[in-house]
């Protein structure tokens, strides 16, 4: 019997620490990605055009110290290494209201998209085919966390645009 209620009160103390297990998150100020990039150059006699998606992905761990209200600064079309601005401002627009506000322990997606084809635009010459180099490309940026100063850099994998 008393082995019996050992073992159930050593099972209940497992449960209980268990139940309080610690948060290892080290997010204490927004963490952010840029996900699912995506871009399509279109070539004709008259020039070519671009068009790109892609997502912002925003995580604050649950130990920050509150909410943090994140806008963003820039984004730009660069080279694989970085080196090199390719489309430089990426007038990216969203639907989603900025700034966003991220809550500890949650994470926060903002969808963004650009077609210089709205309104007529062509790109210069030359942008078409750094577009389309065999390194790929990165759409980079940077993002205004109110719980750091300064500006919080962001890139994403390097991917390939679909050229013709």
């Amino acid at each position: 019997m008393k082995a019996r209620a050992a073992h159930l009160l050593a099972a209940a103390a497992l449960a209980a620490a268990a139940a309080g297990c610690i948060d290892t998150d080290a997010a204490v100020f927004v963490d952010p990605s840029i996900t699912s990039p995506a871009a399509t150059v279109a070539t004709s006699a008259l020039g070519a055009q671009l068009a790109v998606s892609f997502t912002l992905e925003l995580h604050l761990g649950a130990r920050a110290s509150g909410p943090s209200r994140v806008a963003v600064r820039t984004f730009e079309i660069a080279s694989a290494d970085q080196e090199t601005s390719i489309v430089a401002p990426l007038a990216a627009e969203t639907t989603t209201p900025l700034p966003v506000e991220v809550a500890p322990g949650s994470d926060v997606r903002v969808a963004f998209t650009f077609d210089s084809s709205e309104g007529g635009g062509l790109l210069p010459e030359g942008v078409a085919a750094a577009l389309c180099a065999a390194e790929g490309i990165r759409v980079t940026g940077a993002i205004e966390d109110s719980l750091e100063d300064g500006a919080t850099p962001v890139a994403s994998d390097t991917f390939a645009a679909s050229c013709p």
